[in-house]
């Protein structure tokens, strides 16, 4: 019997990346699940004991759906997953009476600038930034700065971003970010050096519990240049206690300066000279199979499950998301050259490889792939253990060479 099995929750995407979160929330807790998704064939309506087909990224098109099945069927909670929504998930939760953060927190969280605005004058540490409104000054700042990063002021991840240095095409990057900002807004920030980390914490009554810290890998930065393109990451860290602890640290300052008091943030932190910076924070749970995957399979905590509890105003206690494994857990991302793809091995043939916990690909015999701009490239995903970081990594590797994928250029 689950926890919560006379509630229900309304859980804003049903992508392929929150399925398992769906599944595990409804089998762990009990309660039923609405699922909301644009696409009529989302992967998550299959778990779901009811759906509503809406855009989860425009509050207009959710809110009459979603009164017209409150007033028959209440809702007692409502939270994301995989969906850089929680702005959405805010006025929803407000209109409803439920349990969540403030709207005002919630857009500093979908806003890169506002966002670093906050965390500057609250003395976080962020990278040197500057919003841009035309390109004459995207030379001074990459004189000044030696490398910089062009992004949309709201958009979702790396949608937009590249990474320029002395002899790019500034005017391009500029535009290229403007046309991917909804509000027609660009930022610049000093592209800082240093190893990179995805955190994921669940705040407890304004307290930060950090779960999870994973290496990011970039190691195909060159290839994909100008575009900023990870293609996975690894569990635990190789970092040192002390600045995970900093990190730790700079993730409490941050959650505060934003007003999150609940629920769950996810940070993307850079390591320069030994010091971390906090390039974004979001108030959501992660896609990419990090939550739902990648987190549990290492440190035995579902975040998915606490972000649930918290929306439907469960009592949270610190004491209980405290890591019980400690594995070597490593998610690469394929991602391929442009072209056509012809072929591809058996789903069967790369669960069998060593060390494989978990594997998924989402592509189809004559797809054409484009340039890759960023992880949304991806057409597969594995996540193997090994006995070492070193082990679980050349596991991920051979597993995605098991996949055969075949591209004709």
């Amino acid at each position: 019997m689950g926890q919560c099995n006379n509630k229900r929750l309304a859980i804003l995407g049903g992508s392929r990346q929150g399925v398992q979160g769906i599944i595990d929330i409804k089998q762990i807790l009990g309660c039923e699940i609405l699922v909301i998704d644009r696409d009529q064939n989302a992967p998550g309506f299959e778990h779901a004991d009811h759906k509503i087909h809406a855009s989860v990224y425009h509050f207009d098109d959710v809110l009459p759906k979603l009164l017209q099945f409150h007033e028959e069927k209440p809702i007692d909670g409502i939270m994301c997953i995989a969906c850089d929504v929680p702005h959405v998930v805010a006025r929803l939760a407000k209109r409803l009476s439920l349990p969540g953060i403030s709207i005002e927190a919630a857009d500093l969280a979908v806003d890169k600038l506002a966002m670093k605005d906050r965390l500057s004058r609250d003395g976080v540490m962020v990278p040197d930034f500057r919003a841009v409104d035309g390109v004459s000054l995207l030379g001074g700042l990459l004189k000044k700065w030696g490398r910089i990063v062009v992004k949309p002021a709201d958009s979702r991840g790396s949608k937009g971003v590249t990474l320029c240095s002395v002899g790019s095409d500034l005017a391009w990057s500029y535009h290229y970010a403007l046309d991917n900002s909804p509000s027609n807004r660009v930022i610049v920030e000093q592209f800082l050096q240093g190893p990179q980390i995805s955190t994921e914490s669940i705040v407890i009554d304004g307290h930060v519990v950090t779960v999870a810290f994973s290496d990011r890998s970039y190691e195909y930065l060159d290839r994909f240049s100008p575009y900023i393109v990870e293609n996975g990451g690894d569990m635990p860290s190789s970092q040192s206690l002390d600045t995970l602890k900093a990190v730790d640290d700079i993730i409490q300052q941050a959650a505060s300066s934003l007003g999150i008091k609940s629920g769950i943030v996810k940070g993307d932190i850079v390591i320069h000279n030994g010091v971390p910076y906090v390039i974004e924070l979001a108030a959501r749970l992660s896609g990419g199979y990090f939550c739902t995957h990648q987190i549990p399979y290492s440190t035995g905590v579902h975040l998915p499950i606490a972000a649930a509890k918290a929306a439907l105003g469960e009592t949270l206690k610190p004491q209980d998301y405290g890591a019980s494994l400690n594995q070597h857990v490593s998610t690469r991302w394929l991602i391929p050259e442009s072209g056509t793809i012809k072929s591809f091995g058996q789903h069967s043939d790369v669960l069998a490889c060593n060390g494989v916990l978990a594997f998924d690909h989402w592509c189809h015999s004559g797809d054409t792939i484009g340039d890759a701009q960023n992880a949304g490239a991806s057409v597969a995903m594995v996540q193997t253990t090994g006995q070492s970081r070193e082990q679980s990594i050349s596991n991920a590797k051979n597993a995605l060479t098991a996949f055969k994928l075949v591209i004709q250029k």
